[in-house]
């Protein structure tokens, strides 16, 4: 009994380890660009939509989405374990880069990586 319930008590201190964005050592930029600043919102409702989308199945992540000082942050965490997995900052300015966790390491973020190119592509391709 106690090695079933050492599992979870494991799973448990591990999900506390998992690191935020103060932890800057473990994050990279995978991906940026820049927009025309009065696109911002639509950019991060693309994202949005786009990271919702790139998981499915009986896997579970929940997207947020935060106001910052200089403009958004759009996130994706894995919904059991509560792991920050990809981070896309969206600055007023236009400038927008997309950040992969260390935690996501077994973690397929292909979704959230083409969500980006998409609306970056997309977004920009209106002002052409």
């Amino acid at each position: 009994m106690k090695k079933l319930l050492l599992i979870p008590l494991i799973l448990i201190l591990t999900s506390c380890a998992a690191p935020t964005r103060t932890d800057h050592d473990e994050f990279f930029v995978v991906d940026s660009g820049t927009i025309h600043a009065e696109k911002v919102p639509y950019f991060v409702d693309c994202l949005n939509d786009g990271f919702n989308k790139a998981h499915w199945g009986l896997t579970s992540f929940e997207v947020r989405q935060s106001t910052r000082a200089a403009g958004y942050r759009v996130e994706t965490y894995t919904g059991s374990l509560n792991y920050l997995i990809v981070s896309a900052d969206i600055f007023n300015d236009g400038k927008v880069v997309l950040n992969e966790s260390s935690a996501a390491s077994l973690i397929n973020t292909k979704g959230e990586k083409e969500a980006f190119e998409v609306c970056l592509l997309e977004i920009n391709k209106e002002l052409i």
